[in-house]
């Protein structure tokens, strides 16, 4: 395949500074398995009144002090629209601005879900499911499906994916490390072959995906998840080689944290990024500041991934 790679002149032009234009500021986070108190008889963890009431105002209180609003704020791990719409009510509450609560019901035999929740300046176009109903032997391919919400602000528009790809718990193991592996991979795979497509069909469209991947950089050994879904996969090193489905590559803008802050995640004592942000090079909005923020254990185990950019 013919490749149009991202240059070091494209990279420049969506780190350029700019003194004009609309502030759009964005951040990932995953939430941790965010419960509330009601037992929708789903057989999901339900927590007390108290402790539900607790974890609101922990994530109330980051989304103003921290985050200062984010007008994008794409969360995975949460239970359900009823539990965005109360960190929304938390959050003015706190006498911060009204945020609208987007999920989907997923796979998820656990319940956990990926939503947004969109501040009342943006518009939203549209909002579906990737992938839903698609079968990798005979189970759910995704059980959080992408969520894609297309957004209007201000002066043009944009299409979010928010990604939780499957962990990698299972590699290490003798009996299920090839089907974790392979599973892996077919999500990274179906996800490159759509986003090859809509970059055909909408050419001058602003596509970004966000959320946690569940992938390390550098890869696992096992395949290069992000690299697959970036459109260069690294094959290398690694026991199950990807072909490369993208023919423009998307840039991974969480790249330009710098290295030693450059980790979302603490797994035995290792730092790891696993939550990323990758544009396409048609991304229209320039990028000013991005940056993960420390891990607080009583706010999610996740760092959160915030950017800045201007249009």
């Amino acid at each position: 395949m013919v490749k149009l790679v991202p240059t070091l002149l494209t990279v420049s032009v969506l780190l350029a500074s700019a003194s004009y234009g609309a502030e759009l500021t964005v951040l990932s986070q995953n939430l941790n398995r965010l419960f509330n108190d009601i037992d929708d008889g789903n057989r999901e963890k339900v927590v007390s009144s108290k402790a539900y009431r607790q974890r609101l105002s922990t994530i109330a209180d980051k989304i103003q002090r921290q985050f200062e609003y984010p007008q994008i704020i794409a969360l995975q791990e949460v239970e359900s629209r009823e539990v965005l719409a109360d960190i929304s009510k938390a959050v003015v509450k706190n006498k911060g601005p009204v945020y609208q609560p987007v999920l989907l019901e997923g796979n998820d035999k656990s319940g956990i879900d990926v939503g947004f929740l969109i501040k009342g300046d943006v518009k939203i176009k549209q909002q579906r499911q990737l992938f839903k109903n698609t079968l990798f032997k005979r189970a759910f391919l995704f059980s959080r499906p992408p969520l894609l919400l297309e957004v209007c602000y201000k002066p043009g528009c944009i299409t979010l994916v928010n990604l939780h790809l499957r962990s990698m718990r299972g590699l290490g193991s003798v009996n299920r490390s090839k089907r974790v592996a392979f599973k892996r991979l077919q999500q990274a795979t179906s996800l490159a072959r759509w986003i090859h497509q809509f970059q055909l069909d909408q050419p001058n469209s602003s596509i970004m995906l966000l959320g946690d991947f569940n992938a390390i950089t550098p890869n696992d050994k096992y395949t290069d998840i992000v690299g697959v879904i970036r459109g260069d996969p690294d094959n290398s090193q690694v026991k199950y080689a990807a072909k490369d489905w993208i023919n423009q590559d998307l840039i991974d803008i969480t790249q330009q944290v710098s290295k030693p802050e450059r980790y979302s995640y603490v797994y035995k004592s290792q730092k790891q990024i696993l939550d990323y942000i990758l544009t396409n090079q048609r991304f229209k909005p320039q990028l000013q500041a991005i940056e993960f923020s420390d891990i607080d254990r009583k706010f999610s185990d996740h760092a959160g991934l915030w950017a800045r950019f201007i249009w």
